[in-house]
């Protein structure tokens, strides 16, 4: 299977609610996480549009992608996939299937081996799911002012699949864009849009049915 090329995407979406307020000189990054904790937290289905492009190091050409992004504090998604690669992504919170309908093939991960195996940064970015206190201690944040740009930067970059993290946020504090850098040449980049907050969803939502 593809893998290779869709867990890198996963990564990238999975840091989509980290919904920072306009920063602003007085407000320390603990009211920043302790807001993104509390909005996350409520546990309604958050669902989003993405544009994606992808450069992968041994590839010429870059990736195109465009689909739907669905998701539920703290570890369940859903991603319906089309454009140079087509799959979905079901994480019902203890397994993780990719459907690779170019392909045919289907993957299944355990959450938790995921976890143990310290694979996660491959499939599920470390943030979701982690409390502020975490996130302070596992990243430098910095708010570039001139360029109205985040920027995350991994305190051990030996245990990171990423070397920078930039995104940016829209009037209503949701993030519009994002740029992973990986520690090799590869990069993704996304667009978001057509933020939508629903009414709270069955976890059956994020079940994989053959």
């Amino acid at each position: 299977m593809k893998n290779k090329h869709i867990l890198p995407f996963v990564a990238v979406l999975t840091l989509f609610p980290l919904s920072f307020t306009p920063f602003l000189k007085s407000q320390d990054i603990d009211t920043l996480l302790t807001k993104w904790e509390n909005r996350l937290k409520k546990e309604n289905l958050i669902s989003c549009d993405i544009k994606q492009i992808k450069q992968i190091e041994f590839l010429k050409d870059r990736i195109s992608l465009k689909g739907k992004f669905f998701y539920k504090y703290p570890h369940f998604f859903r991603i319906e996939i089309q454009g140079d690669e087509n799959y979905d992504i079901y994480c019902d919170g203890e397994t993780v299937h990719i459907i690779d309908h170019d392909l045919g093939e289907t993957e299944v991960y355990n959450l938790n081996a995921l976890y143990s195996q310290n694979r996660m940064q491959k499939l599920f970015h470390p943030v979701i799911g982690q409390t502020k206190d975490d996130i302070k201690k596992n990243y430098d944040i910095l708010f570039q002012e001139d360029v109205h740009t985040y920027k995350l930067t991994p305190k051990s970059l030996s245990s990171s699949s990423y070397q920078t993290i930039l995104l940016k946020v829209d009037h209503a504090d949701r993030i519009k864009w994002m740029k992973i850098f990986y520690k090799n040449s590869d990069w993704t980049e996304t667009e978001f849009s057509n933020w939508k907050e629903l009414d709270k969803v069955s976890d059956y939502f994020f079940k994989y049915l053959k």
